[in-house]
Formats: structure tokens, C-alpha cells, sequence
């Protein structure tokens, strides 16, 4: 790349890459991420790359879209020192496997440059070292399936084996994770399962990514992630939800291992496992064919605010759940702000790759859904009774237009039982009961609801502890009024306040996400 090239580019990103460079501030503690206190204290990204930058050329990498790669640059990426950026010129660079970053506190960047992938089972920029910053490129690949290991992702922060100590500080922005040929093509897909795939890293930063058609979810948060900012992001057309918050309690089969086993390793798994302290603000999602907008399946101090989400064709455009089939961990303490939610199960999928076979009915959730189910034995356990549920839920000031169902609905599943619809040859799971669980300290203030089925649907009204406040409620511009909710003003503010979400802050201004588009065209 050009000096004259280089500098244009870093001009354009500005802002934005202002916001990211103070990840490293996340690590153990919930300090301010916010862009006022970052933007001119800790880096200029408008500077060139420190001396003593690499360029992946100088290793012998070809980048004209048939030859093999791979070789070359992880070679380049393993001559990487702390504090070195690798930079990858104009060019298209073709990988038949996984790329390791191993090294510590480095740079990639790839402004003008294509990182295609030609294995659709090994196809990752694997992230496995801290202090790791990805920037600039367009990334494609071919894809077979969907498929479900974090190799199998696009970009993946995470590394194998329980021995490891969290990853610190891992950056990922100003990317495009894109199909690269024509429905029907081996290239029609992006990545083979998540986009991007983020797993036990403390302190980490998702922004300006714009993603489309994943055969996975297009971003995908778990194995005890915490500290993070998922900002400004766009995807499309993803294979399942378009960003995710998946928490797992249970290692092994969730459907079949007895909750015995499970119970006496619940709070080790708790700390190590539970995903917890992101904010996901300010995304543009839409047109997923399966899956929903935006999950917390399991997880606890999630902020979910000023995103817009459309055209969830199959499921809620915000879901917060603990789902006792992936055997997730409950949900505590989400703060559901601000959000502009349209066209809930009322479209079909305008891009779609599931056969007729697999595509499933919708599911008949509400835009947002609130929702916990446990199995028998797992009820029959305190320790699991009380902590596989839903609470402390804020939802405020969203907007809502367009669902074939209820706007908000709580409690689905509750006082009934349900044997799973699956079959195995494990008897122990074709016999397991299941239930509706707990939810409760919802607080629902100042949303405004426009053609819906329902205005709000409670179906475990019969759990007595099961307390919902609500003040400011509209729907088609009227009073919501709802039996069963406390309507009082006070003490729904109270409630609110109390339902504090991620410690991670919020911009300063409502101008500054528009900081966050991409830096270059390519």
C-alpha cells in the first residue's frame, strides 16, 4: 500500500478507531470504555503504523487469488513481535487452512486487502494470543454446510483447553466478513459458522464490522466473555441470530446428562463459563431466515440499546432466555434500551439456504421475548431451581411496529409440561419433562408499540413471585394497561434504575456512532 493510500484510509476512520484503542482499560475491572475519555488520550490512529512494521509481501505471499498463501503468511504472523503491526498490501490472498495469531500485543491490518478462505472446514483468522488488534479487511470464503467449531468461524478469539488463562484485550473493527459469489455458489456464504466467534476474552471490542450471509450466527459471544463492547455493527442475512450472548452450563449433552452431575459443578462453571459486562449498542441488524435478532441465552450485566432490527423472519428481534435444551446458565440483570425493532415474523427470508425440510415454523415469539425453561430434574435441585430463571429485565423506551404477535411476551411455557420433540437412543432424554421456570422483575417504561397482535402477553401471571412494574406504556399512541402489571410510576423508575445492565458506558453524544462507519471503500 502507497504512503499516499495509507494515509487517506487512516484518515477516514477518524473517530472510530479512536473509541477502540482503549480496550486494554476493560481487563478485570468495569471501567468507562466511553469514546469521550478515549478519543486523543490514548492513541491516534491517524499516525502511521509504529517503525518496524512487516509486510506480508516481503514474506513471499503472493495475493493474486490463486495462489496458495497460507504458508507464507503464517510464517509472516509468527515473526511478529509485540508492538509490530503486519500489514497486508492491495491484494487478494487465498489460506487452504486456519491462521494463528499467537503473538502478543500486534496488529493486522488490511485495508484494500481480500483474506479469501478455500477450506470449508478450517477456515479461521484465529485470534490466540492478547492485546490483538484486526482491522481493515475483506474477508470470504468457500462453505459447504453450516457447520460449528470456532475454526470453522471467520474471525475466532479463542484457543482450546480449560488450563488457559482468559484472553485480555482483543480488537476487531472495521471489517467485511461477505459472500463472494451467487446464491447457489460455494462462495454464496461468508463463513461456515459464526462470523465472528469471541470465547473467553476479558476486555475485547467488535465494531464496524459489516457482515453478511454467515451460514452461523453473525456474532457470537460465550465461554465466559465479559468486559465488551459489540458497537456498530452491521449484519445481514445470517444463518442464526445475528449477535448472541450463549452461556453453557453443561459441557456434555445438555438433552440427555442428568442434572446431578451438573448441579455440584455449578458454581465453578458459573464464574468460568457465564458471559457477563457487554454492551451491544448501536448495530444495524436485519433479515436473518432462521434464528433471532438479538439473544442472551444465558448470562448476567448485558446492554442492549439503540439497535435497529428488522425483519426477524423466523423468531423475536430481542430474546432473553434461559434455554434448558443447549443446558444455558439463567439471566440476570438486562437493560433493553432505546431499541428500534420492525417487522417481526411478518416477512420471508429474502435470502434463504435451509432446504424446504429444515426451515421450521415460526416460532410465534413476541418481538421481545422473555422466556425460561427447565427440566424436571433440574427444578428438583435448589440450586439450579433458583438460578436457571430470568430476572431483573429492563425494558425501556423501545420502539416496536410490525409483529404478527405480541410485542412483549413473558413466560411462555410456565405451568406446563412438555416432553422433548427430539428422538435419541438415550432414554433418559426421550423421557425428560420439561417447564416453564421463573421470570420476573421485569420493569417495562415508555415503550411504544404500533401494529401488533398483542401489547403485551404474560403467561405465568399465576407465579406469585413473578413481579412485573410498568409505567409509560403506548400502544397505536394510547395507554397500555395491562391486569396483571403493578402501574406505578414510582416504583417502575425505582425498578429501572435498579436494572443497571453492563457497566460498559454509553456515548457521549447521540452523534457519535455515526462516527463508526467504514473508514474506506472497497
Amino acid at each position: 500500500m502507497s504512503l499516499t493510500s495509507y494515509l487517506t484510509r487512516r484518515q477516514a476512520v477518524g473517530g472510530a478507531a479512536a473509541l477502540l484503542c482503549g480496550v486494554a482499560a476493560a481487563k478485570k475491572s468495569s471501567v468507562d470504555l466511553g469514546m469521550a475519555g478515549i478519543r486523543g488520550a490514548l492513541c491516534d490512529y491517524r499516525s502511521l503504523p509504529p517503525a518496524g512494521q512487516l509486510n506480508v509481501r516481503a514474506f513471499g505471499a503472493i495475493g493474486d487469488g490463486q495462489a496458495d498463501d497460507t504458508a507464507v503468511i503464517q510464517r509472516a504472523l509468527n515473526a511478529l513481535a509485540p508492538g509490530q503491526w503486519l500489514i497486508f498490501p492491495p491484494g487478494h490472498y487465498r489460506h487452504a487452512s486456519r491462521l494463528v495469531v499467537a503473538r502478543s500485543g500486534v496488529t493486522l491490518s488490511g485495508y484494500g486487502a481480500t483474506l479469501h478462505a478455500s477450506n470449508s472446514a478450517d477456515q479461521a483468522l484465529l485470534i490466540q494470543a492478547s492485546g490483538v488488534r484486526v482491522q481493515g479487511f475483506t474477508m470470504t470464503a468457500i462453505t459447504d454446510r453450516r457447520r460449528h467449531a470456532p475454526w470453522e468461524s471467520r474471525i475466532a478469539i479463542w484457543r482450546d483447553g480449560d488450563a488457559w488463562p482468559p484472553l485480555t484485550d482483543v480488537q476487531v473493527y472495521d471489517n467485511q466478513i461477505i459472500e463472494s459469489g451467487a446464491p447457489g455458489s460455494a462462495g454464496a456464504n461468508s463463513s461456515s459458522s459464526a462470523a465472528i466467534f469471541v470465547h473467553r476474552v476479558h476486555g475485547f471490542v467488535v465494531a464496524g464490522n459489516e457482515i453478511r450471509r454467515s451460514l452461523s450466527d453473525g456474532i457470537h459471544i460465550t465461554g465466559g466473555a465479559r468486559h465488551g463492547r459489540v458497537w456498530g455493527n452491521t449484519v445481514r442475512e445470517s444463518g442464526d441470530d445475528m449477535i448472541a450472548i450463549v452461556s453453557y452450563l453443561i459441557q456434555g449433552d445438555a438433552r440427555a446428562d442428568p442434572a446431578h452431575q451438573y448441579a455440584a459443578q455449578y458454581a465453578q462453571r458459573l464464574e468460568r463459563e457465564r458471559v457477563q459486562d457487554v454492551l451491544i449498542a448501536h448495530n444495524d441488524v436485519a433479515g436473518q431466515y432462521w434464528g433471532r435478532g438479538i439473544s442472551v441465552v444465558g448470562g448476567q450485566d448485558v446492554t442492549i440499546a439503540h439497535n435497529r432490527i428488522d425483519a426477524t423472519t423466523h423468531a423475536a428481534g430481542v430474546y432473553i432466555a434461559r434455554e434448558q435444551g443447549w443446558g444455558s446458565f439463567g439471566v440476570r440483570n438486562v437493560r433493553v434500551q432505546g431499541n428500534h425493532i420492525t417487522r417481526v415474523q411478518n416477512t420471508e427470508p429474502a435470502y434463504m439456504v435451509l432446504p424446504a425440510t429444515q426451515r421450521g415454523k415460526r416460532t410465534g415469539h413476541g418481538a421481545i421475548e422473555l422466556v425460561a425453561h427447565v427440566y424436571a430434574d433440574e427444578a428438583r435441585w435448589p440450586v439450579l431451581r433458583e438460578s436457571l430463571t430470568v430476572e431483573r429485565i429492563a425494558l425501556l423506551g423501545n420502539s416496536i411496529q410490525g409483529s404478527t404477535t405480541a410485542g412483549v411476551r413473558i413466560g411462555y411455557g410456565w405451568d406446563r409440561w412438555a416432553v422433548p420433540a427430539w428422538r435419541s437412543s438415550s432414554v433418559r432424554e426421550a423421557l425428560r419433562r420439561y417447564t416453564g421456570a421463573h421470570v420476573g422483575q421485569v420493569v417495562l417504561q415508555d415503550n411504544q408499540m404500533h401494529q401488533v397482535a398483542q401489547g403485551v402477553q404474560r403467561l405465568n401471571a399465576e407465579d406469585t413471585t413473578s413481579a412485573i412494574w410498568c409505567s409509560g406504556n403506548r400502544m397505536e399512541g394510547r395507554s397500555l394497561d395491562m391486569a396483571e402489571c403493578v402501574d406505578d410510576a414510582l416504583n417502575a423508575s425505582r425498578a429501572a434504575d435498579a436494572v443497571s445492565g453492563s457497566a460498559q458506558r454509553m456515548p457521549a453524544s447521540p452523534t457519535e456512532p455515526t462516527d463508526l462507519q467504514r473508514c474506506s471503500t472497497k
